[in-house]
């Protein structure tokens, strides 16, 4: 029962599909358990053969973590067709950013993982226990908090659909977890993700059309939603205040995830995007990866949100406050699909959270034992035992987060607990990139005095000093930003810099943007400089208004706005055309750029 008067009943059928997806999962690993590789490479990086469209399905999928499914339809219901703003303020710039002007650069340095940079770009102490507690910061807290999490939301689908308790949700779809990431590494990931795909954009787009049908097509729809809720729910953009999604946090949003990203892929939200990138194989592969990850991630969540629409019409109580709003995925389910499409749903549902759950644990092996156990416990072994040790902690990490799962009671308490520890330090991800001052010190600094500058605004100054109400949310992490900012920036400009001859090799082997003082010279190279940077937020920006314009125009479309469907259509190729024609230009100078500089370089001083 998951509302009153209204139950999900699965049918043998339903049951049939769902064994079938489960069973296609084990062939998967079955199947690729001869294509992981003995060696580590082979086994955590698929030996850097993937394509970046392979990389980016997988990433999107690993996106739709437990929470995405039941609350971004609860807050469909309450907001309207702009729904869209929210992933667009969350991801868009971001993804972007992360693509044009990052991931060659990270690709370039053929690391094994993303925490190895710290001891290629700081030295000493400071560089160590930044590695090591970065390695150990994703493995056993955000992977584990994610990964429990992921769990989490699994039994709050299966429970109210399916029956189930928590420990038989454990006990059914964990051991098949296991299997496949166990027996075929990060390969079995990434195609498993690219099935998951599918299954969630097949049962998406099977409810979307339902819900059309029953209203009589988009024009349908959008009178019913009309007269149901007033214009405000059909228009295409955030009202400039709202309970949950207006301007202002649109606004907030977009620069609390854009500032920083891509500099550090490791961050601390559990992101597996170093892996994504260091598996590419190319650097013009991992820019491609970004691209191709907004591109579906964007097109999912849009197929998932859109059906909530009708759900608010044919259930007013979801957006008064009388039924659940997080209740409205289930409700569509059971309503509008006939057994067989109705066990295809569930499965998605299923997909969207074993995706996590499997990227979480390949990748918090992967870090544990490259940047912890291999560097400073066992230095010399072979592959095969630093396998062993490999699936071991990702068999810890699945318990570990089953413990988690059992203890948590809210989803997006965990999620939102832990994007505020990563925020605070944010802005020493992209000064590590563009300032040759920037020193380990100052990575120490930002590193563990950011997330407990966070904890002492949200626990101490927002709670017994400052009442800023709604608003509170984004003050905490943009005071948080601020502080640690001018943390950074002080230890940085009274500790000395890292010593040349490291801060030479760093930038022959990266060519970092931004300003590197005398380093280029000191290398023998001309420098690259801010223009680039200046470029590629440009690009960025360009490939953000391309992908979230033809987002609006879906959105439109789906409730017959055709008018601006149409118009957003339109910004959308025209911004697409100008992405295109700059995109790969740009990347092609990244890619190629060290040898062209290096081909003309100056003398050294």
């Amino acid at each position: 029962m998951i509302a009153d008067g209204f139950e999900v009943r699965l049918q043998a059928l339903d049951y049939a599909v769902m064994g079938a997806y489960m069973l296609v999962l084990v062939a998967i690993g079955l199947v690729l358990r001869r294509r992981a590789g003995t060696d580590l490479e082979g086994y955590f990086l698929a030996g850097r053969r993937m394509p970046g469209w392979l990389n980016g399905c997988s990433y999107a999928a690993t996106c739709l973590n437990a929470d995405v499914a039941p609350a971004y339809c609860g807050m469909t219901v309450i907001t309207g067709a702009f729904i869209c703003w929210w992933y667009l303020s969350r991801f868009g710039l971001a993804l972007m950013i992360g693509g044009v002007l990052f991931a060659v650069l990270w690709r370039r340095l053929s690391l094994m993982t993303s925490p190895e940079f710290y001891e290629l770009r700081f030295s000493g102490a400071p560089a160590a226990a930044v590695r090591t507690w970065v390695a150990l910061r994703s493995a056993f807290i955000a992977v584990v908090a994610w990964t429990g999490a992921g769990l989490l939301g699994m039994h709050k689908v299966a429970q109210p659909m399916l029956g189930w308790d928590l420990l038989t949700t454990f006990a059914v779809v964990v051991p098949i977890i296991l299997f496949y990431v166990l027996l075929s590494g990060y390969i079995g990931v990434v195609i498993s993700d690219f099935f998951q795909t599918l299954v969630i954009i097949g049962a998406s787009l099977m409810l979307m059309w339902a819900v059309q049908a029953d209203f009589g097509g988009p024009a349908g729809l959008h009178d019913a939603l009309v007269r149901a809720f007033g214009e405000g729910v059909v228009s295409w953009r955030p009202p400039l205040e709202h309970e949950l999604l207006g301007v202002l946090g649109v606004i907030a949003w977009t620069i609390g995830t854009a500032v920083g990203y891509g500099g550090d892929a490791a961050p601390m939200a559990g992101a597996m995007e170093g892996q994504r990138i260091l598996s590419c194989r190319t650097a013009a592969e991992a820019s491609k990866m970004y691209v191709w990850t907004q591109v579906v991630l964007f097109l999912m969540l849009a197929l998932i949100t859109l059906p909530a629409l009708g759900a608010a019409v044919r259930w007013p109580g979801l957006r008064d406050g009388t039924i659940d709003k997080e209740l409205a995925y289930g409700m569509l389910l059971g309503h509008y699909l006939p057994p067989g499409l109705l066990g295809l749903a569930v499965s998605g549902i299923l997909a969207s959270i074993m995706s996590t759950v499997s990227s979480n644990m390949n990748f918090g092996a992967q870090v544990f034992l490259n940047d912890v156990y291999k560097r400073s416990i066992v230095r010399a072994a072979p592959d095969r035992h630093y396998l062993m040790v490999g699936r071991i902690v990702a068999v810890s990490i699945v318990v570990l987060a089953m413990i988690v799962a059992m203890q948590a009671q809210n989803v997006i308490d965990i999620a939102i607990f832990m994007l505020g520890l990563a925020s605070a330090e944010l802005t020493a991800n992209w000064a590590q990139w563009w300032w040759w001052r920037f020193n380990g010190k100052a990575r120490f600094a930002a590193s563990f005095g950011g997330p407990l500058l966070f904890l002492f605004n949200q626990l101490v100054v927002f709670r017994y000093v400052v009442d800023a109400g709604p608003a509170s949310v984004y003050l905490v992490v943009f005071m948080s930003m601020a502080a640690t900012t001018i943390l950074w920036i002080v230890v940085a400009r009274f500790t000395e810099p890292e010593p040349e001859a490291l801060l030479v090799e760093f930038y022959r082997r990266a060519r970092p943007m931004g300003a590197w003082g005398p380093i280029p010279a000191r290398a023998g190279l001309e420098p690259v400089g801010w223009q680039p940077v200046f470029q590629g937020l440009g690009i960025a920006t360009l490939g953000a208004v391309t992908v979230g314009a033809v987002t609006i125009a879906l959105s439109c479309a789906y409730i017959g706005r055709w008018g601006v469907a149409a118009t957003a259509a339109v910004m959308s190729a025209g911004a697409g055309v100008l992405f295109k024609q700059q995109f790969r230009p740009f990347i092609d100078r990244l890619d190629h750029g060290r040898a062209a500089v290096e081909a003309h370089a100056v003398t050294p001083r």
